[in-house]
């Protein structure tokens, strides 16, 4: 396995940036073989989907979920021994975190909609309902609460610890996932994916402080600085105030110095396309306080970066450092770094002195391969991109919504590279519903994923195998549970009032159907151009795709109809008193 540091000096620095500054000169992206690319193999014979590591106090132990398989594993950190497996009690379990005795682990199951505490000692779990994909764990430092981002409704729920019980919630910003908390546990941190914002939120009166804002999307991690009141974030930013002729430049990827005050509530960002390599889809941060770095992977570009956070030093790229790394964690005696590989089932182990890999550690046999897997893996990888700075995940992360709208050249539509296109959701196995894009552009899923990987992309042609997996695996992503039914899965009785106007009084059953969307015709609704039809899409999974429109101008459903339906050509919405128009969105949002 490829191993190489690499130390980014002043001069190749400077080069760099004028080199971005003219969006030329950047290298392709690496060619790929027809079974996967060259430097990084996924595990297509079985993955554990390791995501996420915490260690116990003590430093003898390390916690990892397995998204792929539903559970923890248990390492000895001295001799990398997997110890055992213990079950989450449900599906794609996120982050974690250990009580401060080292007796108990909190992890979030992000699909089905839980929080499972596992008590590492009888090797039992028990789950807590907690609909809304909950992402990232927290534990107070006496051990009391455990804290778990809630990203699909915008809080952080609080739990007491020893009786597993919900005793609040705290509001954040759009989509939070990423969480820390600072030494003497007053004051908790969130990154908020799609708000571009860090959050500060006060646990004794369960109030949002502040939002440190940032230019960026997919924020995806934050640390806090041991001064506990200054943040580390990383995201990436979207350039998309022109036409995507070029995808050099298309996102950039950034790392942020925050504070809850000050200007635009921040203090420094630092471009890490400039600073390091490989540093598409920054995902997780570690601060390595003391030396005044940072420790980023970067899943996109299969790599973990060492970053001065001051930006007054060379970047650090350990390169290959695994398939897709996404969670990482400092050992308590700082001398290893531990980098959770998601599709590699593996734990990259580094030397946090000579940031060397030390050893990896499998973790071992699966229950079953995943036909999707190299697919998966194509999915996120920025090397079928041209310049390697962003890869699918960027504007559609884990099959999602990036909040972002853009300007395309490569699609020949009347949309053109004038009007913005909202980026829509994959989620809903949309294999079996075509056509594809705001104006039906493309029938075959095939055909769309090849378009967007040659023209948007412009990276290396696919072979039509990986081709083919892409595609496979874009459609075959399931709508993510949705939070806003009863628990049992039941429409609530004022979706049902609008169930009756929807598919009556309202007539969006005419342009909607939710199923076989290609046997209704193109419309105009008022919202572009004369004569600039749009395809109506499915609503199912609506709740989880804002902002709404093919522009992305309506950030909530409601002002889908009270800022944009001028023209009173959206059905008969026009004709719905107050109280029908809450009913019919909250079917709409329960779909």
């Amino acid at each position: 396995m490829n191993n190489t540091i690499h130390k980014n000096e002043n001069r190749r620095l400077i080069f760099r940036a004028a080199c971005m500054i003219c969006a030329c000169f950047l290298p392709t992206a690496l060619a790929i073989s027809a079974e996967s690319p060259a430097l990084i193999q996924p595990a297509l014979n079985g993955n554990r989907g390791p995501f996420a590591i915490a260690f116990t106090k003590d430093g003898t132990k390390a916690i990892v979920t397995e998204f792929d398989e539903g559970a923890v594993g248990v390492i000895d950190t001295a001799s990398g021994k997997v110890l055992e497996h213990i079950s989450t009690g449900g599906t794609q379990p996120t982050g974690i975190a250990i009580t401060p005795d080292g007796l108990h682990a909190v992890a979030a199951n992000s699909f089905s909609g839980s929080v499972a505490f596992i008590d590492l000692t009888a090797r039992r779990t028990e789950t807590t309902l907690l609909p809304g994909a909950p992402w990232g764990v927290a534990v107070s430092p006496d051990g009391a609460r455990a804290y778990v981002t809630v990203s699909q409704l915008d809080q952080v729920a609080v739990f007491d610890a020893a009786t597993h019980k919900e005793v609040g919630r705290i509001p954040t910003g759009r989509r939070p996932r990423a969480i820390d908390i600072t030494p003497d546990g007053s004051t908790l941190v969130t990154a908020n994916l799609t708000a571009g914002s860090v959050s500060f939120l006060d646990t004794s009166t369960m109030t949002q402080r502040a939002q440190g804002v940032t230019p960026a999307v997919n924020l995806r991690g934050v640390a806090l600085f041991p001064d506990g009141r200054t943040v580390f974030a990383v995201g990436q930013r979207a350039q998309n105030e022109r036409a995507t002729e070029t995808a050099v430049g298309i996102w950039s990827n950034q790392a942020f110095v925050q504070v809850p005050n000050g200007p635009r509530n921040g203090r420094q960002n630092l471009w890490l396309d400039l600073m390091g390599s490989d540093v598409s889809d920054p995902d997780s941060v570690v601060m390595d306080g003391p030396n005044g770095r940072a420790f980023i992977t970067c899943s996109g570009g299969n790599s973990l970066n060492v970053v001065p956070v001051r930006g007054n030093g060379d970047t650090v790229t350990i390169k290959a450092v695994g398939a897709q790394p996404r969670g990482l964690a400092m050992t308590p005696d700082r001398k290893e770094i531990w980098v959770a590989n998601l599709l590699g089932n593996d734990i990259a182990v580094i030397d946090a002195a000579t940031l060397t890999i030390k050893r990896r550690i499998s973790l071992g046999a699966t229950s079953r391969k995943d036909p999707q897997m190299l697919g998966r893996y194509l999915f996120g990888t920025a090397e079928i991109v041209k310049g390697g700075q962003f890869s699918c995940n960027s504007c559609h992360p884990d099959g999602g919504v990036d909040g972002i709208s853009w300007k395309f050249t490569h699609v020949q539509d009347a949309l053109g590279k004038t009007i913005d296109r909202n980026v829509k959701g994959l989620r809903g196995q949309i294999a079996a519903d075509p056509p594809y894009r705001w104006s039906g552009h493309e029938t075959s899923l095939a055909s769309f994923v090849d378009e967007e990987v040659s023209g948007l992309m412009q990276g290396p042609k696919l072979t039509a195998a990986q081709n083919r997996a892409l595609a496979d695996y874009v459609g075959s992503l399931p709508l993510t549970p949705n939070p806003y039914r009863r628990s049992s899965g039941g429409l609530t009785d004022d979706a049902l009032r609008g169930k009756a106007l929807f598919d009556g009084k309202a007539g969006c059953i005419r342009c909607h159907t939710n199923s076989k969307q290609n046997r209704v015709p193109k419309v105009w609704i008022g919202t572009t151009p004369k004569g600039v039809l749009l395809q109506p899409p499915r609503l199912e999974g609506a709740y989880d795709t804002d902002p709404y429109l093919h522009d992305g101008s309506a950030q909530t459903l409601d002002e889908i109809f009270s800022k944009h339906n001028e023209e009173k050509l959206h059905g008969n919405a026009h004709l719905l008193t107050e109280g029908e128009m809450k009913d019919l969105l909250r079917y709409v949002k329960e779909l």
